[in-house]
C-alpha cells in the first residue's frame, strides 16, 4: 500500500469521521454564531483604530475613544459568555433536544464555576460581589467549552432518561417546556456545583486557573510560536489536498488559542499597552490565504492571464470574483485541488512562505502588530490590509500575493501544459 492509498483508505475516514462528531461541530458552529458580536464589537474597533495620522490622538482627547469602549465592551469582553450558550445550543439540538433551556442552563453553570470575587491590595480577601470580566471573555473561552459540552451532556442525558416533569394537556407550550427542563436543569447544576466544590478543595483559584495550567499554557506555547503556525497551516492543507476539509478538522482545536491571542491584543490596544503577539486567528486571513486556502488569488489571476489551457481559464474566470472575497471553493474542486500531484507542493509552501515573511517583517518593524480588529473575512486584500495596519498591512499584502504569484506561475504553466496537451489530443481524437 503506498502513502496516497493509506491517507485515502486509512486516514481520510478517520479524520472525516473525526470533522463529523457532534462535539467537534457543536464548537464549530457554535464558533461561527460567535462571529457575530465579535465582527460587530470589531466595527467599533476598527473606527476607533483608523490608520489616520493623529486621529487615535484626537479621539481619545474628545472622549470618543471611550465612547467605542462601551459596544466593544459589551461584544468582545463577552466572548467568552456567548460562547456557552451558543456552543451549548448546537450540541443540544444535534440531539433532537430542546436547545434553549440547554444554553440557559449551561450558562448557568458557566457563573457558577466563575469567582464572584476580584483580588485588591487594599481590600482584605477582595472585593465580593462582582465577577472578573476578564474571565467572561477571551480568558474565560477554554472554560466556556468545557462547561457547555459537559453541562449539555449531563442534561441531555437527565432529559433522554425521561426524568422530566410532563404537564397535562391545554397548559401552554412554553410553560410545559420550562417545567420539562426543571427537573434536568437542576441535575445539572448540581454536578456543575460539586465541580465547583472539587475545584476549591484543590490548590487552585478556580476552574479558569486550572485550565490556564494544563491546557491554554502548553497550547499557547506552542501556537503562538513561528513552528505553531507553520504545523497549523500544514495540516490544514495537507488534509485539503486528500479530499478532508483540513479547517473543520483542525480549527475547533486550535482557533481558540489564536483567538485568546486576538484578543489579548485588542486589550492591549485599548489600554494603550505594548502588543504582545505576532499570530492571531485573523493573522491568517489578512497576510497568508489570500484569497483562501492555498493563498490561491495568485494562481486565479495568472490562470486568467497566461493559460492557454481552455478548462484552466475557464476556472479562473470562474474563480476570479469569488477569490477577489477569498472565496476559493470554485477553484479548489475546479482544478481540482484534491490528489493532483502538480498542485501538492505549492499548495503546501506558499502559506508556510507567507507566515514566514509577514512574521519577519513584524519581527524586524515593519509590519504592526495585529490590534485584535476583525475586518469581514470576505474583505478584498489590500483594503482589509489598509484597515488594519495601515498601508504596511496593504503592502504587506501585496508582497505576499507577488511571492504567492511568482511561486505559484511555474506549476500553474506545467498543470496548464498538461491540460493543454489533453484538449490538443481530444480534439485529435
Amino acid at each position: 500500500m503506498n502513502f496516497q492509498e493509506f491517507m485515502d483508505t486509512k486516514m481520510a475516514p478517520v479524520m472525516n469521521k473525526f470533522a463529523q462528531l457532534r462535539h467537534i461541530q457543536a464548537i464549530r458552529d457554535g464558533v461561527v454564531l460567535n462571529l457575530v458580536p465579535s465582527m460587530i464589537g470589531s466595527t467599533f474597533l476598527l473606527i476607533a483604530a483608523l490608520p489616520i495620522p493623529g486621529y487615535g490622538d484626537w479621539i481619545r482627547a474628545n472622549g470618543i475613544f471611550d465612547a467605542l469602549l462601551i459596544p466593544i465592551g459589551a461584544t468582545l469582553d463577552l466572548m467568552g459568555m456567548t460562547a456557552v450558550i451558543a456552543i451549548s445550543y448546537r450540541l443540544a439540538e444535534s440531539y433532537k433536544v430542546d436547545a434553549l433551556p440547554a444554553g440557559v442552563i449551561s450558562l448557568l453553570c458557566f457563573f457558577m464555576l466563575t469567582p464572584y470575587t476580584i483580588s485588591h491590595e487594599l481590600v482584605e480577601g477582595g472585593i465580593g460581589g462582582v465577577m472578573p470580566i476578564m474571565y467572561l471573555g477571551s480568558r474565560g473561552l477554554f472554560t466556556a467549552l468545557l462547561v457547555s459540552l459537559l453541562a449539555t451532556e449531563i442534561y441531555v442525558k437527565v432529559v433522554k432518561t425521561n426524568l422530566v416533569i410532563t404537564m397535562p394537556d391545554g397548559v401552554p407550550p412554553a410553560v410545559s417546556k420550562s417545567f420539562a427542563a426543571l427537573i434536568p436543569g437542576g441535575i445539572t447544576i448540581i454536578a456543575i456545583w460539586l465541580l465547583r466544590l472539587v475545584v476549591d478543595a484543590s490548590p487552585f483559584e478556580n476552574i479558569h486557573t486550572v485550565l490556564a495550567e494544563f491546557v491554554t499554557k502548553p497550547l499557547s506555547g506552542m501556537g503562538g510560536s513561528i513552528w505553531g503556525a507553520i504545523g497549523f497551516m500544514f495540516l490544514v492543507h495537507f488534509f485539503w489536498f486528500f479530499g478532508i476539509h483540513g479547517h473543520l478538522v483542525i480549527g475547533p482545536v486550535l482557533d481558540p488559542i489564536f483567538t485568546v491571542f486576538q484578543d489579548a491584543n485588542r486589550l492591549a490596544f485599548q489600554a494603550g499597552e505594548t502588543i504582545p503577539h505576532i499570530i492571531t486567528r485573523y493573522w491568517f486571513d489578512l497576510y497568508v490565504t489570500l484569497g483562501g486556502s492555498g493563498a490561491s488569488l495568485s494562481i486565479v489571476i495568472a490562470m486568467v492571464l497566461f493559460a492557454r489551457s481552455r478548462h484552466l481559464k475557464e476556472v479562473g474566470r470562474l474563480s476570479l470574483a469569488p477569490g477577489i472575497f477569498n472565496i476559493n471553493e470554485p477553484f479548489v474542486f475546479g482544478i481540482p485541488v484534491v490528489f493532483n500531484p502538480v498542485i501538492f507542493l505549492p499548495w503546501i509552501f506558499v502559506p508556510i512562505m507567507n507566515i514566514c515573511t509577514a512574521y519577519f517583517a513584524t519581527i524586524i518593524g515593519f509590519l504592526p502588530r495585529h490590534n485584535g480588529i476583525i475586518a469581514p473575512w470576505t474583505m478584498p486584500i489590500f483594503l482589509s490590509g489598509f484597515l488594519v495596519a495601515g498601508w504596511r498591512g496593504a503592502l504587506m499584502q501585496l508582497i505576499n500575493l507577488t511571492l504567492s504569484a511568482i511561486v505559484w506561475f511555474a506549476f500553474m504553466k506545467k498543470l496548464d501544459n498538461i491540460e493543454y496537451q489533453k484538449e490538443l489530443d481530444s480534439l485529435k481524437n
